[in-house]
């Protein structure tokens, strides 16, 4: 099986990444792009042209070393580049969790997802629309609970802190049908969400990496 390479915001969600290839049974290495949660989120908000040039330039690398695939396992990064051209212009295969909110669309007429923060919310509703025009979107972008998540504080507490039932019981009142993890840090507490919810609490993980294996 061919070595996938991993690129994603931080160290963190890289290594996320990597472990998920991992427990695939691929060889997976890791590119993240940040230090840090707060630069990934300045990076993404700042000039576009800045972000191809450092991603293209990571892509760069990850040709030179001999490798062809590319998981982009960062939700709000995806939503604010072209990382399928970029990848081509290099004969490289990417994927990216946009590919797989398509198909959640075509399942659910109104979901709510939960990203880090709003430009991975837009990213979500534009893949989703893009593919059932019907589709409605309800969106929160929670950059304290990326952050909670880096730094190990226990899921449960995290819900708590971050006000997550409410945000459930405001998904629920809009008649959503599922709750969608827009952020790649986020099954981490996926049980304890689906602990307080009777929605079906969604990670594109699994089928993000069935599609850069097959």
């Amino acid at each position: 099986m061919k070595t996938i390479a991993v690129i994603a915001g931080t160290p963190v969600d890289t290594r996320m990444g990597v472990d998920l290839m991992n427990r695939k049974g691929a060889e997976a290495l890791g590119f993240p792009v940040s230090r840090t949660p707060e630069e990934q989120t300045a990076f993404q908000v700042g000039s576009r042209s800045a972000r191809e040039e450092a991603v293209g330039a990571i892509l760069d690398e990850i040709k030179a070393r001999g490798l062809d695939r590319v998981l982009l396992y960062c939700n709000s990064l995806s939503a604010t580049i072209d990382a399928h051209a970029l990848g081509s212009a290099r004969g490289l295969r990417v994927r990216t969790p946009m590919d797989v909110y398509g198909e959640i669309a075509l399942r659910y007429r109104r979901v709510g997802v939960l990203a880090a923060n709003c430009q991975g919310a837009a990213g979500v509703e534009r893949a989703m629309v893009n593919a059932s025009a019907g589709t409605l979107v309800f969106g929160a972008g929670v950059l304290p609970l990326v952050l909670g998540v880096e730094a190990g504080t226990p899921p449960e507490k995290l819900v708590e802190d971050c006000g997550l039932e409410h945000l459930l019981c405001f998904f629920e009142a809009g008649g959503a049908e599922a709750v969608v993890l827009g952020c790649t840090h986020f099954p981490y507490v996926k049980e304890a969400l689906q602990a307080r919810t009777a929605l079906p609490v969604l990670d594109p993980a699994d089928r993000l990496a069935e599609l850069i294996l097959k």
